[in-house]
C-alpha cells in the first residue's frame, strides 16, 4: 500500500501547485517519485493519473479549447508521440532512467536560467516533434509543446485547456500502443485507480487557495527538486 499512497500524495501535491500556477504537476510528481519507485512505474502511473487529471481540466473549462491550434499541430506531435512510445516499450529501465535524468536536468536549467527566452518560430516544428517524443517516452512533452505554442493563444486559459486536450489525446494513443505491445502494467493501474479522487480534489483546491510565495521562488524550488531527481536518475 505504500507505493500507491506515495504516488497519490506526489500527484496531489503536483497538481495542487499546477492548478495555482499553471505548470509543474507531472514535473513535481516525477521528481518526488524518482526517490521511491522504478522509472517505468513512474511513467505508467503518470500515464493513468495524468490522463484523468487532464481530462478533468479540459472538461471543466471546455469553452477555452482552441481547435485551430490543436488540429494544425496534431500531425507532428502525433508522429513524435508514436516514436517516443515505441522507444519506451523497447528500451530497458536503466537507459530510460538515464534519459529521464537528462531531460529533468535540462528542464531544471531552463526553468532557472532560460524561462523568459523566446525561440524563433523556425524552431516550432522541431520543438513539437521533440515534445511528442518526450511525451511518448516519459509523458513529459508539455514544456516543449508549450514553448512552441504559447504565443499562439489568446490567453492562459486557452493554452491550459488546449494543452490538457493534447495530453488526453496523446495519452489515449500511448495507452493503445502500450496495450498492443504488452507494455502496459494493468496491475499497477488497478492498485492506484482511486488516486485520481484526491488528485481531483487537489486541483479544485488549487483554484481556491493562493500560494504565499512568488512564482519566481516557486520555479527555483521546482528547479532544485528536479535537478536533484535528475542527478539521481543519471547515477541510478
Amino acid at each position: 500500500m505504500f507505493i500507491p499512497l506515495i504516488i497519490a500524495i506526489s500527484y496531489c501535491l503536483g497538481f495542487f501547485l499546477e492548478s495555482m500556477l499553471g505548470f509543474g504537476g507531472g514535473l513535481i510528481a516525477y521528481a518526488i517519485l524518482g526517490f521511491f519507485i522504478d522509472v517505468k512505474q513512474i511513467v505508467l502511473a503518470g500515464l493513468y493519473i495524468g490522463t484523468c487529471a487532464s481530462a478533468y481540466i479540459a472538461i471543466s473549462d471546455w469553452q477555452s479549447f482552441d481547435g485551430k491550434n490543436f488540429f494544425s499541430k496534431l500531425p507532428i506531435c502525433l508522429a513524435g508521440t508514436i516514436i517516443g512510445t515505441f522507444i519506451f516499450g523497447y528500451i530497458n529501465a536503466g537507459s530510460l532512467a538515464f534519459w529521464l535524468g537528462v531531460l529533468l536536468i535540462f528542464l531544471s536549467l531552463k526553468i532557472t536560467f532560460f524561462d523568459k527566452i523566446k525561440l524563433p518560430r523556425i524552431f516550432e516544428a522541431k520543438l513539437l516533434l521533440i515534445g511528442g517524443i518526450a511525451h511518448g517516452m516519459f509523458g513529459m512533452g508539455g514544456p516543449f509543446v508549450v514553448n512552441a505554442l504559447k504565443d499562439n493563444f489568446k490567453n492562459k486559459s486557452h493554452l491550459r485547456t488546449t494543452m490538457a486536450v493534447f495530453f488526453v489525446f496523446f495519452n489515449i494513443i500511448r495507452f493503445t500502443q502500450l496495450s498492443i505491445t504488452g507494455n502496459l502494467d494493468w496491475h499497477l493501474i488497478d492498485s492506484i485507480w482511486w488516486a485520481v479522487i484526491p488528485v481531483f480534489m487537489a486541483i479544485k483546491l488549487g483554484h481556491i487557495f493562493h500560494l504565499k510565495i512568488s512564482e519566481a521562488q516557486f520555479k527555483k524550488m521546482i528547479a532544485l527538486i528536479t535537478i536533484c531527481s535528475g542527478i539521481k536518475f543519471l547515477i541510478n
